[in-house]
């Protein structure tokens, strides 16, 4: 006779606690002092570009400068709104190019442009 043998189960998987390792861990802890003027620099310098004060300093320290963080959602927005109007701009080119009149069309395309880039730099302006 041959008795039956029960099959076995497949093993479970094992799942891993916790959150994943860290590619890069931070270990080590300095104390820095700054001056008045440079800490005030540094502050506002993560409150524009939406850094921590101690992501700035490393990227100093690996010689990157930082200029800003990823852009908002308003940027975004204004941006997606200049790709629209820089096809319209493309569109009235070519009808220009087979003879229709298209100035006033181009002109007000390009003004709404230069107000859209005026929002999002208004230092250039």
């Amino acid at each position: 006779m041959n008795p039956e043998r029960p099959t076995p189960e497949p093993a479970k998987k094992k799942r891993a606690p916790g959150r994943p390792k860290a590619q890069f861990t931070h270990d080590a802890t300095i104390q820095l002092r700054l001056e008045r003027g440079q800490l005030e620099q540094l502050t506002e310098q993560a409150r524009v570009t939406g850094y921590s004060r101690s992501a700035i300093i490393r990227a100093a320290l690996d010689g990157v400068q930082v200029i800003q963080a990823a852009p908002t959602a308003e940027q975004r927005e204004h941006y997606r709104q200049l790709v629209k109007l820089a096809t319209n701009l493309n569109q009235l080119v070519v009808q220009a190019r087979v003879g229709q009149d298209v100035q006033d069309r181009a002109r007000a395309t390009l003004d709404q442009v230069q107000q859209l880039l005026a929002t999002l730099n208004p230092s250039a302006a």
